[in-house]
């Protein structure tokens, strides 16, 4: 694990200095403004009729060429995705402006989106989503992320019970196989939990100095799903899931749940499965 942090240690030297160097060329205010959203899903999770609530959805600009602020309003604009989106207008949400349209204000990084949200109508055993696009934006110099483009919200009406002690059997890539008692599954916020362990690392090879050695999953109506996150939430290593779909593992029973993802290394990336098991 020492060779590990000691080769990214030189790599990021090497990204700083190439960084530092390109500085200098004169281009770097020629770069356009990038237009996205930071966060590309969402999580509504409400679990009572609370009646309609309204909440905002940012837009972003990413980049921002020369790194000063722009000084006129941007108009994005979106569309709904219909052919990603479960969610129904009028039943678990409603429009509050019909112009398809969002602005960020002259001299802010970010406009919002306000969506009214019915909380009496989510599903109580499955997720609902509503995914839009950004379709154009009106300003020359500016550019829409091809990876940013899109955000999904998800509209939760099951609270997830995922926290608890368990068993957990890691199998890396390589077939190399670890087994673990009293993993603990915390809880960290709403069907938002962080285990004990990653990989096949102990917790004494992570943390310290890593300020903890698990890392952060998100469980939405039995759907586990694990974000990109920075290794032991210090190494440059990432620890992110594998779905192009979002959806990473999944809740097999009451007791039980299994999770995929991968850590990235110098050497090449490898993946990990983790069964868990509650214990008695």
């Amino acid at each position: 694990m020492k060779k590990i942090i000691a080769l990214l240690a030189l790599a990021v030297v090497s990204i700083s200095c190439s960084e530092d160097s390109s500085l200098s060329d004169g281009n770097f205010g020629d770069t356009p403004r990038v237009v996205g959203f930071l966060k590309t899903t969402q999580n509504v999770p409400f679990f009572e009729d609370e009646g309609v609530v309204l909440k905002e959805f940012p837009f972003d600009v990413l980049g921002t060429g020369d790194g000063s602020v722009y000084n006129e309003d941007v108009i994005l604009t979106y569309a709904v995705n219909t052919q990603a989106s479960t969610a129904v207008a009028g039943l678990e949400y409603d429009f509050v402006d019909a112009s398809s349209s969002v602005t960020i204000p002259a001299g802010q990084s970010f406009g919002l989106l306000p969506l009214n949200i019915n909380t009496g109508n989510f599903n109580p055993t499955a997720k609902t989503s509503l995914v839009l696009d950004i379709t154009a934006v009106d300003k020359e110099g500016f550019v829409i992320s091809s990876q940013n483009k899109q955000v999904t919200i998800n509209f939760i009406g099951c609270l997830s019970e995922l926290d608890g002690l368990y068993t957990v059997v890691v199998t890396r890539g390589d077939g190399a196989t670890v087994t673990r008692t009293n993993e603990n599954v915390s809880y960290q916020g709403v069907n938002y939990f962080r285990t004990t362990t990653s990989g096949t690392f102990t917790v004494a090879q992570l943390a310290p100095p890593a300020p903890y050695a698990g890392f952060y999953l998100t469980d939405i109506c039995g759907d586990i799903s694990v974000e990109s996150q920075n290794l032991g939430g210090a190494y440059s290593n990432l620890l992110r899931g594998l779905s192009t779909t979002g959806e990473d593992g999944e809740v097999l029973n009451a007791n039980q749940f299994k999770v995929t993802y991968e850590i990235t290394f110098d050497a090449g990336n490898q993946t990990y499965t983790g069964v868990y098991t509650r214990a008695n």
